[in-house]
């Protein structure tokens, strides 16, 4: 079982750039759909690593 580095990585740029558009502009919407799609970046990658052919919430994004 091998864990996807890269998926995480990039869940972790989606959702600090939502934190970095809060800090910056006040921006509550960047925030929201940063963590939102971090979330589901990550939960995708979480997925992967434990299941390889389990594809299907990394391609719904």
């Amino acid at each position: 079982m091998s864990v996807d580095w890269v998926g995480y990585g990039y869940a972790t740029l989606v959702a600090s750039g939502g934190v970095i558009g809060y800090v910056k502009a006040g921006s509550v919407p960047s925030l929201a759909a940063g963590l939102l799609f971090g979330g589901l970046a990550g939960f995708g990658a979480y997925q992967i690593s434990n299941d390889p052919n389990n594809i299907w919430v990394s391609l719904g994004q």
